[in-house]
């Protein structure tokens, strides 16, 4: 994945990979330009980041998991892209807008999801078919998820989604 957050009048873009898995299973790999993992699951949360110098110590918060709005996005997308008690859909040429109801938009801090493809967007019908994710939250800050190589159906071992903290790590309980 290839995410871009505007953040103010600047641009802060970050490259990696992100894992999920139905319900509330989620893992991102941030590459560059820091490289860290924060891996979640029903229960709990990590958040690791590597030493910066190689004998050092990496860094690593544990605390239980709370829903995050790109969780909460991707379990609402389980039923489908049709509208339902979530969210509307509607169509802008090539761009799929999912609108969220008050209720959600106040739990999940997040107005409107856009999948953006090159071709008609009323033919699609899994998500790797589109380009990238436009996730405009409450307080209009946007984030664009540009996907490189999506994969649906992929397996993954429960482990997975628990993070083996390497030795030499300071670890942190969160709040």
């Amino acid at each position: 994945w290839n995410i871009m957050a505007n953040i103010g009048t600047f641009t802060k873009k970050s490259f990696g990979k992100i894992d999920y898995r139905y319900p509330s299973h989620i893992r991102f790999e941030k590459i560059s330009p820091d490289s860290s993992t924060f891996v979640s699951n029903p229960e709990k949360s990590w958040y690791y980041v590597p030493p910066f110098v190689k004998g050092e110590k990496g860094e690593v918060t544990i605390q239980e998991s709370n829903k995050l709005v790109l969780t909460k996005f991707l379990d609402a997308l389980k039923n489908g892209l049709e509208n339902n008690k979530l969210f509307t859909h509607k169509y802008n040429k090539n761009e799929l807008i999912l609108t969220f109801t008050k209720a959600i938009q106040k739990d999940m801090n997040l107005k409107q999801a856009v999948l953006v493809t090159e071709s008609d967007p009323k033919k699609i019908k899994k998500l790797k078919e589109f380009e990238r994710l436009v996730l405009t939250y409450n307080d209009g800050r946007k984030v664009n998820l540009k996907f490189v190589d999506l994969k649906e159906d992929v397996s993954f071992p429960q482990k997975h989604f628990v993070f083996d903290i390497p030795s030499n790590t300071k670890v942190s309980e969160g709040k």
